[in-house]
């Protein structure tokens, strides 16, 4: 008998960890796709005959379209076969990435990158709210953070090479590759059990913003959100200007971010075991201090290249945190709240690209980086005096 539940009980992880790999992978396509622009920002405005400020419009167009999806299916999420709900939106996003692929303006690749973020804005609400479904609560950071890693694979793997691509080819050429990659998702992500947790009735704002200390997250992951866009889609641009290099300089930075952020899948055990409550404020404090340093590093070609992967580190520490409290909302209100997740996420993306590209070409980088440590010092205070220490 107990044999049997020992086999029973490791087939049972086993199909775990092959949905846990599977979703992991749909977020590295995902998440290649999201952060490839700011590397090929350059060459796409050479291409379209653009600036930095156009360019950043459409990576605004792409966070607006995950942001009002994100918006519009938040209350359908938990309601909805997440698992075909992530493949239809598969298919719509290579849609998108074909028609940026081909723009002949730079207004089509706003439209194209509106038409990915739409997609985009139910693959990961759906995913990180899938994550939290299959996965028993006293493992959930561990789970999510082996999600999260996905979007390590997306910067260590898939944004090098696709700078890379860029230099040997040309950009289009990437984005026609990418939209091949999220194409074959729609095949992977059916591999899925179709069991969910499905509720009955739709769960509305309302009773997702009620749930304690929800109404604060979010508003901590507009500041996580907004810090990390506003930097990220122009440190590119920045590097390549400051040291003369191709989009292979900004590719190496990805990189090395992204093995930070995979290292640190390291503390996950760490945060299942003090809490996500414990720790936000902690985590959006931490993630503010590296906004301070940042400028410094990317004088010096070595740290250019070396500094990225602390703040990868401090990033996935705030992520896995974030995504953890969210995630540990009650299960019939998991899906809205993970989609009001989401619309916050990329609203913030919205106005980091849009807003923050006016900023940058008027006052260079360091004014956007050290702006984004305002804003999380800022919410880490406000963490510090408003979370709730219980749910």
């Amino acid at each position: 008998m107990h044999s049997l539940k020992s086999r029973l009980e490791a087939r049972e992880a086993k199909s775990l960890d092959s949905s846990l790999f599977l979703l992991m992978a749909g977020i590295a396509a995902v998440g290649m796709q999201a952060l490839v622009l700011s590397p090929l920002l350059t060459d796409i405005a050479a291409g379209l005959s653009a600036g930095p400020r156009e360019i950043g419009f459409a990576s605004g167009a792409y966070g607006a379209g995950v942001a009002l999806m994100a918006l519009l299916a938040a209350p359908r999420l938990g309601h909805w076969p997440k698992r075909t709900a992530i493949r239809c939106a598969f298919a719509i996003l290579a849609a998108g990435l074909v028609l940026c692929a081909f723009a002949w303006d730079w207004r089509v690749l706003v439209v194209g990158q509106l038409i990915a973020g739409l997609a985009s804005g139910i693959i990961i609400p759906g995913t990180y709210a899938l994550t939290a479904d299959i996965t028993p609560a006293p493992m959930r950071s561990r789970a999510i953070g082996r999600v999260l890693f996905g979007w390590s694979i997306a910067l260590v793997g898939g944004v090098p090479i696709a700078a890379a691509l860029a230099d040997l080819v040309d950009w289009r050429t990437t984005l026609v590759i990418i939209a091949a990659l999220a194409a074959a998702m729609t095949v992977a992500i059916g591999l899925l059990p179709k069991a969910t947790s499905q509720v009955a009735q739709r769960v509305s704002y309302g009773e997702a913003l009620a749930t304690p200390g929800i109404v604060i997250g979010l508003a901590a992951t507009f500041a996580y959100m907004i810090g990390f866009y506003q930097t990220y889609t122009f440190i590119g641009d920045h590097v390549r200007h400051l040291h003369g290099s191709g989009a292979w300089l900004p590719g190496l930075i990805a990189g090395s971010y992204g093995l930070g952020f995979g290292a640190a899948m390291v503390f996950d055990g760490w945060i299942d075991r003090v809490g996500s409550r414990k720790l936000m404020a902690f985590t959006l404090f931490l993630v503010g201090v590296n906004y301070l340093v940042l400028p410094l590093a990317m004088l010096n070609i070595w740290s250019v290249v070396l500094y990225p992967f602390l703040w990868g580190v401090g990033n996935h520490l705030c992520m896995t945190v974030l995504v953890s409290f969210m995630g540990s909302a009650p299960t019939e209100r998991r899906g809205t709240v993970m989609g009001l997740f989401s619309c916050t996420t990329y609203v913030a993306h919205a106005l980091g690209g849009g807003l923050y590209g006016s900023i940058y070409a008027a006052n260079g980088f360091a004014a956007v980086s050290i702006a984004a440590t305002g804003t999380l010092f800022l919410a880490a205070l406000a963490v510090a005096i408003f979370l709730p220490r219980q749910a």
